[in-house]
């Protein structure tokens, strides 16, 4: 064995002479391999020991941002409620999915350093003598997942900002919305609460002609035939609008009112597309007869889009792009 003398490294004196003397043995015993080997071996522990710290720093920043992701609120005023809850959903997805799999890496990491501990209590000389080529260490294992850090966090730091743009749009356009809620060309839901019938069908015929319909008829009477608002899209489609006002709390609308729309207004009306809309709301089995007739429901927050925050018709509709194909 050879030590260099002049290192500043002592051997410990213990307050037990037994201790101290088999300490003796041991290094006088030891051979140049011996003291290799448990260098080799205290490093492997080291560089394990930093792709742990790595990988578990990352996890606790993830699991950071999941907290605060999971405290994201929408304004449910804001005619984009959905559209952040989405987003922010999404983001919440992101990082519990980016979450998971450095979760993994951290356990498998975590189980190689704890084999080395328990190398550490073998013969570590005969460890680090290779006579058969290709032997395997646990630090191998460590290696594949150690590629994936940097991208790891490089995919952390893209979700981020990934989100934070997405919410900078739709706050700018949240800002649209209600600058336009300012104007008199919005109508809000407590307006429609405060109309009579007769005004709600009026002012439903408004927001068509607010949207450039050619209005047919702007409001209902006794032979209406289940058409309150008939109007002429810009592509030439007819819009036939039933308009249901309600008195603040009163009850959902049910199947009937569906089954008399339906029954006049493409067969009488020759409509294109068909809206019920009213104050209020739908029962269950309404939006279900609705669904298979192909007759679209306007009330609350879509009712709003279109009415407070000057959303077009259709866009609320969704059958926006259907009507620009059909045009086209």
């Amino acid at each position: 064995m050879h030590l260099n003398w002049k290192t500043s490294v002592s051997v410990p004196e213990y307050a037990d002479t037994e201790m101290n003397a088999a300490l003796q043995r041991k290094i006088r015993s030891a051979s140049d391999d011996d003291l290799l080997a448990s260098l080799l071996h205290f490093a492997e522990g080291r560089v394990a020991l930093s792709r742990y710290r790595g990988f578990d720093g990352l996890l606790s920043e993830l699991r950071r941002e999941e907290v605060d992701a999971g405290k994201l609120e929408s304004d449910d005023d804001s005619p984009l409620c959905f559209e952040y809850r989405r987003a922010n959903h999404r983001l919440l997805q992101s990082l519990r999915g980016e979450a998971t799999r450095i979760e993994t890496a951290v356990n498998q990491i975590g189980g190689v350093w704890h084999s080395l501990r328990e190398a550490s209590t073998g013969n570590l000389s005969r460890r680090y003598q290779q006579p058969d080529a290709g032997g395997e260490f646990e630090l191998d294992a460590i290696s594949s997942l150690e590629r994936d850090l940097t991208p790891a966090r490089n995919r952390l730091t893209a979700v981020l900002i990934r989100h934070r743009e997405e919410v900078h749009t739709l706050a700018l356009k949240d800002a649209e919305f209600r600058a336009f809620a300012a104007t008199p060309d919005s109508i809000s839901l407590e307006q429609f609460d405060r109309m009579t019938p007769l005004g709600f069908e009026q002012a439903v015929a408004e927001l068509a002609q607010r949207d450039g319909y050619t209005l047919a008829q702007r409001n209902g009477g006794a032979r209406d035939l289940g058409a309150d608002v008939i109007a002429t899209a810009p592509d030439g489609r007819k819009i036939v609008f039933q308009c249901k006002h309600r008195q603040p709390g009163g009850r959902p609308l049910g199947s009937p009112v569906i089954q008399t729309l339906n029954g006049t207004a493409r067969p009488v009306h020759k409509a294109d597309v068909v809206i019920a809309v009213t104050n209020a709301s739908f029962t269950g089995p309404a939006h279900d007869l609705a669904a298979k007739q192909d007759i679209h429901l306007l009330f609350g927050p879509r009712l709003r889009k279109w009415a407070t925050w000057g959303v077009p018709l259709l866009t609320v509709l969704g059958i926006e792009t259907d009507i620009a194909q059909e045009a086209a």
